[in-house]
């Protein structure tokens, strides 16, 4: 019996001592940046792990708001001020910040949209930490958070002069910023 637990014991030291060394001298040589695809193994795991947190904790129910054409356009603006940066104004995850994200800002037009009304609005009360997706319950109203949860559903299938319209705002906002660009960049010549 002492040997089946010194066994034991000295197992798990040795794990313990891999452990520690993989901790400080692997780990720490990997490349982090979000301007990398991180590994599969990472990206697997991480997805089934958030997954499997969004439908355990996820409230079961609907979205109070219907898909009328009056809370559709009460959804539009709640949607453009606080997720179009990032998920764009179309859906398409092509955010305004010309910068890589990993993992990549969802494109809601996609995946999403397999997800209940209520794991959606789970999702954007709590956020996901290490993703950037911030979490808004704390500072929006219920009714704000389930706006943008129908907009983000009604994404999927928009009108063709709803889809012209973001068209639209999407090439002058594009057009805007590159403006901005112009500008900022004559200003950093003129201080050089």
């Amino acid at each position: 019996m002492r040997n089946f637990i010194a066994g034991i014991l000295t197992t798990a030291g040795i794990a313990g001592l891999i452990g520690a060394s993989v901790w400080i001298a692997v780990l720490p040589r990997l490349d982090w940046g979000a301007d990398q695809k991180p590994p599969p193994i990472e990206t697997v795991l991480a997805h089934n792990l958030i997954g499997r947190w969004v439908r355990r904790n996820a409230r079961t129910g609907t979205n109070p708001f219907l898909p009328t054409s009056e809370n559709l356009r009460a959804a539009r603006p709640e949607y453009q001020e606080h997720c179009a940066a990032c998920h764009a104004l179309d859906g398409s995850g092509q955010n305004q910040f010309e910068a890589d994200f990993y993992p990549p800002i969802a494109r809601l037009t996609g995946a999403v949209q397999k997800l209940s009304d209520a794991e959606i609005y789970f999702i954007v009360v709590k956020g996901i930490r290490d993703t950037a997706m911030p979490a808004f319950g704390q500072h929006h109203s219920d009714d704000d958070i389930w706006r943008c949860v129908l907009w983000v559903r009604h994404l999927a299938h928009p009108t063709p002069e709803e889809r012209a319209a973001i068209e639209r705002e999407v090439r002058e906002t594009t057009a805007s910023h590159e403006r901005t660009m112009e500008k900022r960049g004559a200003r950093l010549e003129k201080l050089q």
